[in-house]
């Protein structure tokens, strides 16, 4: 009986050492997705910021060469539906890459055995689109 107590000892310890280290593999595997996240997030809003910017500045010196009040009230139309198309350029954008990142890291939550893996011709044209934005920001 003492034979089979260190068998299922050394059962018990087996398994919880491989327990321990899917827990070090997930850990680390959400680790690296949450960062590539973070990186791209913070890429797209400088970029959109900078945008933003180049939009304001140019729509200041075109102020400067109004001559009427229609020049300056079609400026204003102007300014307004480029900073809406890219607020909502943006927002998809962001909304993009969460979902990119989402897929990320339901395939490190639930991985599959290699052969279910998706080889890069399998995934689709706007996933291999969006999905250098992340990885190129890690």
């Amino acid at each position: 009986m003492r034979k089979a107590e260190r068998a299922a000892a050394r059962g018990a310890d087996d398994i919880q050492a491989q327990l321990s280290e899917a827990w070090s593999q997930q850990f680390s595997r959400s680790g690296e997705t949450y960062g590539r996240l973070f990186a791209a997030m913070r890429d797209e809003f400088a970029s959109f910021v900078q945008r933003r910017l180049d939009a304001n500045l140019t729509t200041m010196r075109e102020w400067s060469e109004c001559r009427s009040f229609n020049d300056a009230f079609a400026l204003q139309q102007r300014w307004v539906e480029r900073a809406v198309e890219q607020y909502i350029d943006q927002g998809n954008r962001v909304m993009e890459t969460c979902r990119l990142a989402a897929g990320d890291m339901t395939e490190t939550t639930a991985p599959k055995a290699e052969s279910e893996r998706p080889t890069p011709e399998r995934r689709t044209a706007a996933h291999r689109h969006a999905e250098p934005d992340i990885k190129q920001a890690a």
